[in-house]
């Protein structure tokens, strides 16, 4: 072990590093490491799996289809399909919903607050 470090919490993080210089990092009740000497020899002997979730192992029955998003050049195009069309006002105030996934001239239209004939 290289180090304990005891805080202000319940809490210490013992620090150990391997013969091949890999360092492992834990957090451990205070209560664990209580007495503990540095000046001895002592192991931090760590046992370990990787396993799958339960909820990560099970795909959804019906997953939502990803909503297309509009690229740069969407929003261009319809930008400039918007301006080429009449205009209903100069002054616009826009209440964008971000969740919102209006695409088009129209939808821009709606995103700016603007009535198309």
């Amino acid at each position: 072990m290289r180090r304990i470090l005891r805080g202000h919490s319940g809490r210490a993080l013992v620090h150990a590093v391997d013969d091949a210089g890999l360092e492992y990092k834990i957090e451990v009740p205070l209560e664990a490491v209580q007495g503990v000497d540095l000046e001895q020899d002592h192991v931090l002997v760590l046992t370990w799996s990787l396993q799958a979730s339960p909820s990560a192992a099970t795909p959804p029955a019906n997953p939502a289809p990803t909503p297309r998003r509009a690229t740069p050049s969407d929003v261009d195009r319809a930008f400039m399909e918007l301006m080429a069309g009449t205009r209903a006002s100069t002054a616009v105030t826009a209440e964008v919903d971000p969740t919102s996934q209006a695409s088009g001239p129209q939808g821009l239209a709606e995103l700016l607050g603007i009535k198309r004939a």
